[in-house]
């Protein structure tokens, strides 16, 4: 029976029992409508606390969204969606094995090819912070040789940048841009590629759409300031680096808060880690 059909059907049932206890009884009837919201609530748990858990992590309460996510695995069935969710809020908070048993679950529990492929992505991730290189790249290379989407494009573009083959990376990357001018990682790897291979005037026009969907890590602001002071224009490198001052680095990143500091120091920041006029 098609999914469709059989959840109408479901629905047509449930109607005819709570039409039936109001006929008899209109306590009867509050009374199943009640058991069976308690039995939806019951049921749906895992993904209600899930759901709660990513509006935490939205308004930037990682402790909180983290509690509800874990109650959220602990509950019957977990949605793969939020299992992946839930692997990547451990990353973050760099609990790698735990992130590592959890998406590995996923991989062998789900058949959906968005979910697998996920899952995969956040795999690597895994294994690059887990210092297994070699193996977070052969997960990417074979998703970008099955897939070709903007998610695998901006993730694949990034790793290969990473590794340091900055002319194949940039053949992917400029791929990548071609397949989707408009999304910010693609156009943020591309930038930051151009910077790497000493393509100043190109970075920089990159750089300047990338700025104008205002990224919300500070490696984009950092390479960007470095951009702009090889290319002579100081100030403007400095009012990039003020806001790379007051961003958090990407999960994965070569930068440390310390990259970001020296460079501000370098051009002309103060002590309180604002930059001087």
């Amino acid at each position: 029976m098609p999914p469709i059909l059989k959840s109408l059907l479901k629905n047509i049932l449930v109607l005819a029992v709570i039409l039936i206890g109001f006929k008899m009884n209109w306590l009867l009837g509050t009374a199943i409508i009640v058991v069976m919201v308690g039995y939806f609530v019951y049921t749906n748990r895992s993904a209600l606390y899930a759901q709660r858990g990513n509006v935490a992590y939205m308004k930037g309460d990682r402790d909180q969204a983290l509690m509800l996510m874990e109650k959220a695995y602990r509950s019957k069935a977990m949605l793969p969606k939020h299992q992946i969710g839930y692997g990547y809020l451990l990353m973050k908070t760099g609990d790698l094995s735990k992130a590592e048993n959890v998406i590995d679950e996923v991989l062998h529990k789900t058949k959906a090819k968005d979910m697998l492929m996920q899952a995969k992505l956040n795999l690597a991730t895994v294994y690059w912070l887990q210092n297994k290189r070699d193996e977070a790249y052969s997960i990417l290379e074979e998703i970008s040789q099955e897939v070709k989407n903007t998610l695998v494009y901006g993730n694949f573009g990034y790793f290969q940048i990473l590794r340091g083959d900055l002319e194949a990376a940039l053949v992917y990357n400029l791929e990548a841009y071609a397949f989707n001018d408009s999304d910010l990682t693609i156009m943020d790897n591309l930038a930051q590629n151009y910077y790497l291979l000493g393509r100043l005037h190109e970075a920089d026009e990159m750089y300047s759409k990338v700025m104008a969907k205002t990224p919300k890590h500070a490696d984009s602001y950092y390479y960007y300031a470095l951009t702009l002071e090889q290319l002579g224009r100081k100030q403007e490198a400095r009012e990039q680096i003020e806001k790379a001052l007051e961003k958090e680095l990407a999960l994965i990143t070569p930068l440390t808060r310390e990259d970001i500091v020296g460079l501000a120091d370098t051009l002309g920041s103060d002590d309180d880690g604002h930059v001087q006029e």
